[in-house]
């Protein structure tokens, strides 16, 4: 590893098991070619599991403690890791561990970045997150979109500076020609975890309108429904359509690329994403997308991408898009070649390196 920026300590204190922690140890590796990395985390954590679990090539210091809003345990415990590793940026996912991390950090020369995944609705512009914010250099959020919302949400501090750097995906992987993917129905199908606002109920809900018009199909739910009671709606939503046969529950799968290679149409009519990693996917698998249109994804518009969105939570709109497009099928894939080297441009390794160099000292 040729280290271009100084080191950096990726922090995440989060006990959860979704998304952001995630995103917490896939940056702190890919940040391992351009810089000492660490990674910070709560001691017995997913975040921690998931460290081990790769084998990775950085470090990782864990602590322990018992409150995320304020912990002297935390405080002295990140403190020690900056010293032990000379770190001179950190980058922080997370909301209410700042303020115990502002102290942390008094008197260091520190280059502190908040990375934004998702968004926000509560204001955070009392005069203590004032000050606690007066601390950031940087915020770096995944889309425009959470770039606004932080902007809505999040003091704005003399000096801070917002960037935009989308996550890249290796898209070295073999797209099966049409002639060999054999379809005898419609493939559809959405990628997500099963959970209020993600939209599997409304898919399901939409693709009745296909039984209405004749037309064959499956629809497929991949993702899992940890700790979601959401999966029961879901189910009781498919037992009473007309098309209980025609949808399967898939669950947690290790890679959605089998099902990607299949599809046809991603039906992805969530409530809100930050930047939906399962919608760029599709993007470059060449399956037509729709989606309803909400926060980030006007962005893929914007970009040129070819992608369907109709009006926000209407279900009707939805259902009378996704029967327009498979009457059109034909047509659609040939207008949503392009997506494959719009995504490979856009979601680009090199391209997301470059944009940390410019972000880390």
């Amino acid at each position: 590893m040729n280290a271009t920026r100084e080191c950096t300590a990726v922090m995440c204190f989060s006990s959860g098991t979704g998304g952001m922690e995630r995103s917490a140890v896939r940056l702190a590796r890919f940040l391992s070619s351009i810089t000492t990395v660490v990674l910070v985390c709560k001691k017995g954590s997913f975040v921690e599991k998931l460290y081990h679990d790769e084998n990775a090539n950085y470090a990782c210091e864990t602590i322990s403690f018992f409150s995320r809003k304020f912990s002297p345990f935390m405080l002295f415990g990140a403190r020690s890791v900056v010293n032990k590793h000379d770190v001179k940026n950190v980058i922080f996912f997370g909301a209410s561990e700042l303020k115990t991390l502002y102290f942390s950090f008094l008197a260091k020369k520190l280059n502190l970045i908040v990375w934004h995944g998702t968004t926000k609705s509560r204001p955070k512009r009392d005069f203590f997150h004032n000050l606690v914010y007066s601390r950031v250099n940087f915020h770096v959020a995944l889309s425009k979109h959470l770039i606004r919302n932080v902007k809505n949400i999040v003091p704005e501090t003399p000096g801070v500076k917002y960037r935009v750097i989308r996550p890249s995906f290796d898209f070295n992987v073999n797209i099966k020609d049409e002639a060999d993917v054999n379809n005898n129905a419609i493939s559809i199908v959405h990628v997500g975890r099963v959970a209020y606002g993600k939209g599997q109920v409304d898919a399901v809900l939409a693709c009745n309108a296909l039984k209405n018009s004749g037309v064959d199909f499956k629809l497929k739910l991949v993702g899992s429904a940890d700790n979601s009671n959401y999966i029961d709606k879901v189910e009781d939503t498919i037992r009473k359509s007309t098309i209980e046969e025609s949808v399967s529950l898939e669950g947690y799968v290790e890679s959605v690329n089998t099902y990607l290679e299949q599809a046809d149409i991603l039906l992805f009519p969530s409530s809100g994403e930050g930047m939906p990693n399962a919608f760029i996917e599709a993007l470059y698998y060449n399956i037509v997308c729709i989606a309803y249109d909400n926060t980030v994804f006007p962005e893929f518009l914007d970009m040129g991408f070819h992608v369907h969105l109709v009006k926000d939570s209407d279900i009707a709109k939805l259902s009378s898009k996704l029967v327009q497009v498979v009457s059109d099928l034909d047509n659609e894939k040939l207008k949503s070649k392009k997506n494959m080297e719009l995504a490979k441009s856009y979601f680009s390794v090199e391209r997301e390196l470059s944009e940390w160099r410019e972000v880390l000292v």
